[in-house]
């Protein structure tokens, strides 16, 4: 059966998604210096022109890594947290970060080898990095106060700066794993840390 002709839309959809993968093996496999534009269209199997066109530059492509991995990240949210709102959606999220960990290894490291690239002066990552972060804290700040107001967290917990160090445990934990996780029980520390948000969020003052 004849394939039906994809659209310049699609064909070029499907070459960006193709590059952004090509482009995270090679951020794993060789780090940023060694990701070249030259070597992703080699890896990728297309022109060196055709990847300076679509990214312009290394900083463009990490920026196109970024965004491509983070909107990953976001469907697997939205998958586990469903309509769930304030506790709930934090534990659910929490979860889902675990195992988009587990699922998808290669994405976590490219992120953070790139979150790492964005400290350094003049890599020109750093405003993306922030929009991610901000966007992260921004929601989880969100659902302490729907769950504040649904009476499922508890009144006296600061919003803004739970969700800055929800956000930064998650990327320490993530950090930790890269670097060391053979011989540390993953689950034990999944069930763990949700227990600790539940205690933290729902522990009165006076208790």
């Amino acid at each position: 059966m004849e394939q039906p002709t994809r659209t310049q839309a699609q064909r070029s959809a499907l070459s960006d998604s193709r590059l952004v993968n090509a482009a995270i093996r090679l951020i794993v496999e060789r780090g940023t210096e060694k990701t070249t534009l030259r070597a992703l269209g080699e890896t990728a199997g297309y022109s060196r022109g055709l990847v300076t066109y679509r990214f312009g530059s290394k900083t463009g492509l990490f920026k196109a890594v970024i965004k491509s991995v983070s909107e990953r990240w976001l469907t697997q949210m939205q998958g586990s947290v469903e309509d769930r709102t304030g506790l709930d959606a934090i534990l659910a999220t929490t979860s889902g970060y675990f195992e988009f960990v587990m699922r998808s290894p290669e994405d976590i490291r490219a992120m953070r080898i790139l979150f790492h690239q964005a400290s350094e002066p003049g890599s020109g990552l750093d405003d993306i990095v922030n929009k991610v972060h901000a966007l992260q804290r921004e929601q989880v700040a969100r659902w302490v106060a729907d769950g504040q107001a649904a009476g499922n967290i508890a009144s006296h917990i600061n919003a803004e700066s739970f969700a800055v160090r929800f956000v930064g445990c998650i990327e320490g934990l993530t950090f930790f794993w890269m670097i060391e996780h053979e011989g540390i029980d993953w689950r034990q520390v999944h069930d763990d840390m949700l227990a600790q948000v539940r205690r933290e969020l729902t522990t009165a003052v006076d208790d």
